[in-house]
């Protein structure tokens, strides 16, 4: 097989992989949240008038400018999320986590920011923080209109996350100098969240292993 053949199967190879699990997450036990076709397995809440609507577009799941989150369906005590997202000029998202549907889900659960900010300093607002409480180690966000990779691990009051291949974030919730995060909520919806201004992000290959699932909240949004 000559070299250019076998660089066109492996472009192809990795497309098909888009929004679908991989033979090794299919043994672990991972399941898709997003099908690059639909987003039956979330609902949006919104967080102001006219706020922006959630859609996808090529395999893409992205959002209009507004105040707004998309929560799963589901609520979770204990998981592995992993994504990845593509932010452009101004991006301002996040990934939710334990989240509930009342109020500000950024503090009932956890936010870990999504920022257009590459190569800036790692800060407790930064891409990779739990936002307004701990700094990641490093900020690894990419440069706009590239790829990022996320992997989050939340198994009981343990928070771990991965950015881009480098663990960024290794916190104890009872851990007394974070102690804003001893009253969170034990269980809530995986998020993502979309602000009023800025390059919309997009989200792809976004899937969950489930270790322990949660009740509904009632009374639902």
């Amino acid at each position: 097989m000559n070299r250019t053949l076998a660089t066109f199967l492996a472009i192809v190879s990795v497309a098909r992989c888009d929004n679908s699990l991989s033979g090794q997450e299919r043994k672990e036990g991972f399941e898709l949240l997003f099908d690059g076709k639909s987003i039956t397995k979330w609902h949006s809440i919104r967080q102001q008038p006219n706020s922006g609507a959630w859609h996808v577009r090529k395999g893409i799941l992205t959002h209009d400018k507004g105040e707004s989150w998309l929560a799963t369906n589901d609520t979770y005590f204990d998981f592995v999320l992993r994504l990845e997202y593509r932010t452009g000029p101004g991006s301002d998202s996040g990934i939710l986590l334990r989240a509930g549907p009342d109020s500000d889900p950024a503090t009932t659960g956890m936010e870990l920011p999504i920022l257009s900010d590459a190569g800036k300093p790692a800060t407790t607002q930064s891409t990779g923080s739990v936002w307004d409480v701990v700094a990641p180690s490093r900020n690894l966000s990419k440069p706009d209109g590239e790829w990022n990779q996320v992997e989050v691990t939340l198994i009981k009051r343990q928070l771990s996350a991965v950015w881009n291949g480098q663990k960024v974030l290794d916190v104890n919730l009872d851990d007394p100098k974070n102690a804003a995060l001893s009253k969170r909520l034990p269980y809530g919806h995986i998020g993502l969240q979309a602000h009023a201004s800025g390059t919309p992000v997009e989200f792809r290959n976004i899937r969950v292993r489930i270790i322990k699932i949660g009740p509904l909240f009632i009374p639902e949004k």
